[in-house]
């Protein structure tokens, strides 16, 4: 387990250096797209393509990155009014859902991004694959954050 425990500790800080570079990516090229249409009058073509591939990139792997961080939105009212040993068996069963999404994502994505790899993007023309990428990505990280949380789990805090 402790393996598995400092992978996600990898894996985490990884994605979170991504996480913050996708969203810079995002914010200089819409920012550049503004100014160079109301500033310059014309506008700059792959730039909407490059925010919104970014975001692609950034939800999945922020959705891994809220699992490890436990900052989802979530509605507990029947969790908390549980016992803790069910309480404990349900959260660990939501973390075995999710670890089996990683894996779904994984399989999945993998098979999309082989045959989307031929075609190309209108702008950048970059393999279509390489943001269909972002699912096993995603899916990899979840993977692992949520066997990490399931054989370790948090200390709630009350309040």
């Amino acid at each position: 387990m402790q393996l598995l425990s400092n992978l996600s500790r990898k894996v985490e800080k990884v994605t979170e250096g991504l996480l913050y570079l996708l969203l810079l990516v995002m914010v200089i090229t819409t920012f550049l797209q503004v100014f160079f249409r109301y500033v310059m009058f014309h506008s700059l073509p792959w730039s909407e393509e490059v925010s919104r591939y970014a975001l692609v990139w950034l939800t999945f792997i922020g959705a891994s990155y809220g699992l490890k961080r436990g900052i989802h939105v979530a509605v507990e009212v029947l969790v908390q009014a549980l016992p803790p040993g069910p309480k404990r068996a349900l959260k660990a069963l939501g973390y075995l859902l999710m670890s089996l999404l990683g894996l779904v994502l994984l399989v999945y994505g993998a098979k999309l991004v082989r045959v989307n790899m031929g075609q190309l993007s209108p702008s950048l023309h970059i393999p279509i694959g390489l943001i269909y990428a972002a699912l096993p990505v995603g899916g990899l990280t979840m993977f692992i954050h949520a066997l990490t949380c399931l054989f370790e789990p948090r200390k709630e805090v009350e309040g």
